[in-house]
């Protein structure tokens, strides 16, 4: 997905973003975070992984720094952008300080 090109799509309202009700938002609330801290990712996130019509992103809460992806799924053309889900990232699955390296899978013993 090209990330750039879609916020400057949104910076010109020309796509507008929505939220994969109730998933989405049920999954932020769950996590504490907010609609606001939602379209902050989705304007300014890091990209973490690039699905082609969906991407991964990062960003992280004011002030107390609590990084959280956000997935966002974008047909080019059409007007709407998806947040699809969103969580805080555990370090059972993912790498700090930067929260975009996935942990490598433990091989179960036979």
């Amino acid at each position: 997905m090209n990330v750039r090109r879609l916020r400057q799509q949104m910076a010109a309202g020309r796509v507008r973003i929505e939220f994969a009700l109730p998933h989405a938002l049920t999954e932020a609330f769950k996590d504490g975070l907010t609609v606001a801290e939602l379209r902050t990712a989705v304007l300014t996130g890091d990209v973490v992984e690039d699905y082609g019509t969906r991407v991964l992103l990062l960003a992280f809460t004011v002030p107390e720094r609590i990084p959280y992806h956000v997935v966002v799924e974008y047909v080019p053309g059409e007007v709407v952008a998806t947040v699809i889900t969103t969580y805080i990232p555990d370090t059972l699955h993912w790498e700090p300080p930067d929260w975009k390296r996935r942990r490598k899978g433990r091989r179960k013993k036979v």
